[in-house]
């Protein structure tokens, strides 16, 4: 008779983290810390290359030092699908980014808006609702060279969703977040991201 299995442990999460200034730069940074399989992507080469040089180099409160890690310039059919794509551009970029890489979400995935704007409303129309999330960043960050990130202060993030519904995957996506800062969910986003602003 065999010996029983043992049930094999849930897959991790992959993270694809779109932008890489300062808020994305962390964030892929302490990915990349924690053994999550991630993907930085950036449009700026000298970015790119500086990460794959020397990888993510990571300075201020809570900083993971210097953090080895990938970024392209694009993705690529073998990047796969992703559990959770982390907006990182600039609000004005943000629509343009989700549609650039909607197609490398996984069909229960999630986009998130890591902008302090209010782009869920503009994303829900790339993502749709059920897959579309944000977040208030209450922390800030500068990239001071390609690849060189400052934490200029501590805090962490509020999840969310546009309907207030709550959502299993926040649950998942906060405990990858929360080796950069304390993680809490609000059924009010937008009164929760009008408060900060």
């Amino acid at each position: 008779m065999a010996p029983p299995s043992t049930p094999s442990p849930a897959a991790r999460p992959r993270f694809l983290v779109v932008g890489c200034g300062g808020i994305g730069g962390i964030v892929a940074a302490h990915l990349f810390e924690q053994g999550h399989e991630t993907v930085a992507l950036t449009r700026n080469a000298a970015i790119a290359d500086a990460i794959n040089d020397r990888g993510f180099v990571v300075r201020g409160d809570a900083s993971p030092g210097t953090v080895p890690g990938r970024a392209v310039t694009r993705l690529v059919a073998r990047d796969g699908k992703f559990d959770f794509v982390l907006l990182c551009t600039q609000p004005p970029q943000v629509e343009d980014a989700a549609r650039g890489v909607i197609d490398a979400l996984a069909p229960d995935g999630r986009v998130i808006c890591l902008q302090n704007g209010l782009c869920e409303e503009r994303i829900q129309h790339v993502a749709g609702l059920e897959r579309t999330v944000g977040a208030i960043v209450a922390w800030g960050a500068s990239m001071v060279e390609p690849g060189i990130y400052d934490r200029t202060s501590g805090g962490g993030f509020v999840l969310g969703r546009l309907d207030g519904r709550p959502d299993a995957r926040l649950g998942e996506l906060g405990r990858a977040l929360e080796a950069i800062g304390p993680v809490s969910a609000t059924e009010n986003l937008a009164g929760a991201r009008w408060s900060k602003l």
